[in-house]
């Protein structure tokens, strides 16, 4: 016996990639919290915590939107959640500069 995945139904539309997105609220509240609080040690250091984990949960959710490209969905469905993830990693790592 085989166990092997039986094939995709003919007519099953692709997952949608807008799960990947939920990085977004770590970056945020990293980004927050370094921009409100960023004088003081302790929240720095809880903004970069937070923030890597984001940036690392971001660049998951990059990885993941490239392979439901590569799997049939349209370019334009994933390119949202790509340049939200892009926006917000970037506005992080930004307040981890200057703060």
């Amino acid at each position: 016996m085989s166990k092997e995945r039986p094939p995709a139904a003919p007519n099953e539309a692709p997952a949608s990639v807008s799960g990947d997105a939920w990085p977004v609220i770590p970056l945020g509240v990293a980004a927050l919290l370094l921009r409100t609080l960023g004088d003081h040690t302790w929240a720095y250091v809880v903004g970069a915590v937070i923030g890597g984990i984001g940036l690392l949960a971001g660049l998951i959710g990059l990885v993941e939107c490239v392979r439901a490209v590569r799997r049939g969905l349209a370019l334009g469905k994933a390119a949202w959640v790509v340049v939200l993830l892009l926006i917000a990693g970037f506005a992080v790592v930004r307040q981890l500069v200057t703060a």
